[in-house]
């Protein structure tokens, strides 16, 4: 009787995997990462021995994080992607315990934007792709070209029982990484698509792929404008909106608030101001309309809107092409 129930329940827990695995093949859904100390999501291992390749669509809220790790159980071959540096997708693998190689990729992807990202293995050389925007490639220093993988492939964290022990782990920094938090989807190995075997803390996510998802950035259009005006470009820092305004001549929080003291236009103002023959002063003052297009420097009497004149005794300044 007792053996019966247990294999019902055996059954029954098989089936809700099914179930749930199903939900992510049919609803194209993405898994949610919330950032929980434990959370962390298994898919097959990776052959990724030779030639092969992998791809995910990536939506970050913070600038840190672990994305995806596996490894050859403790011995010298692994592979990690990580968020770090503002953001920024790092790549760092071994093979036959040579030292590590590591790439950093240019592009942050922290802007509360969906990212393509693609591995590419070629024996010694790994390549990382964003976007079809950026792709860079970094070679081991190895004997041994071929990537030994014992593990499963490790999304957004790493079971509690791999954190705990001392052995199983390749790199053993990877204990200390942040778990990643945001949104992955549409997990690919060699084109084909990968379901999570198990994992926890984790739920799924059936978001429209062109919904906001609850990024700070997403208040508005992401990138430039949105929360950041006139023109400020907006990135997501530990869940917070942060707006550069360093190129729109404005500043504040949202690049509201219009920056009259520029820096670097003293030298472009008026040398002299002295008096016109009228016995007026020249006085003038300059603001930024855009990030890139017109300083404008107007004089209150007396002096022409662009150009030199005589009257004042000084110049002003037009435009100035950024």
């Amino acid at each position: 009787m007792g053996t019966a129930l247990v294999q019902r329940g055996g059954c029954c827990l098989l089936c809700l995997s099914l179930l749930l695995l199903g939900c992510w093949a049919e609803l194209g859904s993405g898994l949610e990462f919330p950032g929980a100390e434990g959370q962390w999501t298994r898919f097959p291992k990776w052959n990724a021995c030779c030639e092969s390749e992998m791809s995910f669509q990536l939506k970050t809220r913070s600038a840190r994080g672990l994305v995806l790790y596996f490894d050859d159980e403790g011995f010298c071959d692994f592979l990690e992607l990580i968020l770090t540096r503002g953001g920024r997708l790092q790549l760092s693998f071994s093979i036959f315990c040579a030292e590590p190689a590591t790439l950093l990729a240019d592009t942050p992807v922290n802007d509360g934007a969906w990212h393509s990202v693609r591995i590419r293995r070629q024996f010694r050389n790994t390549t990382l792709y964003i976007d079809r925007a950026e792709a860079k490639w970094v070679e081991v220093k190895s004997k041994r070209r071929d990537m030994t993988v014992f593990s499963g492939l490790f999304v957004g964290g790493l079971p509690p029982e791999l954190r705990a022990a001392a052995l199983k782990l390749t790199l053993a920094s990877v204990r200390e990484r942040e778990p990643f938090k945001g949104w992955i989807r549409d997990v690919r190995v060699n084109s084909s698509q990968a379901l999570p075997v198990d994992g926890g803390e984790v739920k799924l996510d059936d978001e429209p792929p062109n919904s906001g998802g609850g990024s700070p950035c997403e208040a508005g259009e992401e990138g430039e404008g949105g929360v950041c005006l006139n023109g400020g470009v907006c990135s997501v820092v530990d869940d917070q909106a942060v707006c550069d305004c360093s190129r729109t001549g404005f500043r504040g929080k949202d690049c509201s608030q219009e920056d009259n003291n520029v820096e670097g236009l003293a030298h472009l103002m008026m040398g002299d101001q002295g008096k016109s023959k009228d016995g007026s002063t020249g006085l003038a003052y300059s603001w930024t309309l855009t990030s890139s297009t017109l300083f404008r420097v107007w004089n209150l009497k007396n002096i022409s809107p662009s150009g030199y004149d005589k009257r004042a005794n000084g110049y002003i300044l037009g435009t100035l092409a950024g």
